[in-house]
């Protein structure tokens, strides 16, 4: 990405006030005459570059883009403008100390609209983690609000509403996404697991009568693993983590290692913050390992 570039009128809309919607945008109105600008520009380009993409400056020759300094009554230079989400939302004129610039330009970086994002997504997140879903929910519905083309929000809102059994309205918000956006494996998953509860195909009469042979015969690897299926498609997490578990403690290679393996396909679907999964992974750590 070019951090730092030469703007004239004909693309300032794109190149200042559609760009400052996504990162902040300092805008340098100088001349190749004008002594305090050859002190002030360097300046500027030095703290961007250490910046590391956080903002861009976009230098205007006056000389050259007359109606636009006008336009915006530029009426002495160097005059700089700090824009964020379309707008300028300060500035200056003249040479300045350098601690007044990074002190500007921190206040242009935490306005930015994707630093707000970035910081409610790991507020969203928290709240998931300390299983507070609801409040996690409410966070994660804002956020999609504001930027529906985050994969991150995606997956972090439908793991939400399977942990709330909300299970039509995950498929309501897949189903309204763009085709290009749900292209990425981990949101497949999760939709995928949350068709599934959707769709258990048995009765509770089915489960019932296997949890009853399973109990006669805690032996039975096969109808245990067939139990573990049905209860995860129940969304009843931990008592089919548990029996699968069982089987892995019975034998660790029984068909194909199928036990272990259809715990990490879990793990991964519902992640790392899940409070089965984190019991689950504990349990089966020790087992491998002891």
């Amino acid at each position: 990405m070019e951090l730092i570039k030469d703007i004239s009128q004909e693309n300032f809309l794109k190149e200042v006030v559609e760009e400052s919607k996504t990162l902040p945008v300092l805008v340098d109105f100088w001349a190749p005459w004008c002594g305090p600008c050859k002190q002030l520009t360097p300046l500027l380009e030095k703290i961007v570059n250490e910046n590391n993409g956080k903002i861009l400056l976009a230098k205007i020759n006056v000389d050259d883009n007359k109606e636009l300094a006008a336009k915006l009554n530029v009426q002495s230079i160097p005059t700089v403008y700090a824009f964020v989400n379309g707008k300028p939302i300060d500035a200056f004129q003249g040479a300045q100390p350098e601690d007044k610039i990074r002190q500007l330009i921190a206040k242009m970086i935490e306005l930015t609209p994707g630093n707000e994002i970035q910081k409610l997504l790991e507020e969203a997140n928290s709240k998931f983690k300390e299983e507070l879903f609801e409040e996690a929910q409410t966070i994660y519905e804002k956020l999609i609000g504001m930027d529906s083309s985050n994969q991150n929000i995606i997956i972090g809102l439908l793991r939400t509403y399977y942990q709330l059994k909300k299970n039509n309205e995950a498929i309501e918000l897949y189903e309204s996404l763009d085709s290009e956006i749900i292209k990425n494996d981990e949101i497949e998953k999760i939709i995928n697991l949350i068709k599934s509860f959707n769709n258990p195909e048995f009765n509770e009469e089915e489960l019932n009568e296997i949890n009853n042979f399973v109990l006669k015969n805690p032996n039975d690897k096969k109808e245990r693993f067939k139990l573990s299926n049905m209860l995860l498609k129940q969304q009843k997490i931990k008592e089919a983590f548990d029996h699968l578990l069982l089987i892995y403690e019975q034998d660790p290679n029984w068909n194909d290692s199928a036990a272990k393996q259809k715990l990490l396909e879990y793990f991964e679907m519902l992640g790392a913050g899940d409070s089965n999964v984190i019991a689950a992974r504990k349990k089966l750590s020790s087992m491998m390992f002891k």
